[in-house]
């Protein structure tokens, strides 16, 4: 009979030890975690940063930016620049299924009040976690209340990103303009994956081989 493998490994963290006894049993945890993490895809990230010509939006009460929803279509956050303003104040931010020659074609699929900064500044929506279909299109939209002064930063390029475009709601009667131009407003989007079966197959795996090694420590 082969004798069982072990070794000790110390974390270090400021001001503390974690001693860890690993074993061979172990391994079958760290391993299908590893496997997990490795399941796991990368974000995709749609950024207009980079482009921003120093252009700003004025004359219109609301600003949308159309795109088509990516194959990790999990939307987590949406970032974009507003310009300052007379005193502290609020906007409406929604996403909503977009038409590419009407404008909105349905109700908000999600809502939230954020802060606009005297200062101007980047206005980061996080935790947003909306599910979106793949290939179908959509548009961030920002509603400004009623205001019609300087607002979002946008460019009259689309260097970065080319599958949807800025729109801007104005005049009398309100009216979208610009649909299915070549503006983009200025934002970075970011898009998660739906978890893999795999990689929640082998967490479930290694959630189990723990709990039973912890179990044998016990009994030995």
């Amino acid at each position: 009979m082969e004798p069982e493998l072990s070794w000790d490994i110390g974390w270090r963290l400021p001001g503390v030890k974690l001693p860890v006894r690993s074993t061979a049993r172990s391994g079958v945890v760290i391993g299908c975690l590893a496997m997990a993490l490795c399941a796991r895809t990368w974000a995709t990230v749609i950024d207009t940063y980079p482009d921003w010509d120093g252009n700003v939006t004025l004359d219109y009460v609301q600003v949308a930016q159309s795109f088509l929803a990516p194959s990790d279509n999990i939307l987590s956050s949406w970032q974009f620049t507003l310009a300052p303003a007379a005193g502290p104040t609020n906007v409406l931010f929604e996403i909503v299924p977009w038409n590419a020659t009407s404008g909105p074609s349905g109700g908000p699929l999600f809502s939230r009040t954020v802060g606009w900064a005297a200062t101007g500044g980047d206005v980061l929506v996080t935790n947003i976690n909306l599910a979106l279909t793949p290939g179908s299109r959509y548009a961030a939209l920002v509603d400004l209340n009623g205001y019609a002064g300087q607002s979002l930063n946008f460019q009259f390029n689309q260097n970065s990103y080319n599958l949807g475009s800025g729109a801007w709601l104005g005049g009398s009667p309100p009216s979208w303009k610009y649909l299915n131009g070549t503006y983009n407003t200025e934002f970075r989007a970011v898009f998660s994956p739906v978890p893999e079966p795999t990689g929640v197959f082998f967490l479930g795996i290694a959630g189990a081989a723990l709990f039973l090694w912890q179990i044998s420590r016990r009994r030995s």
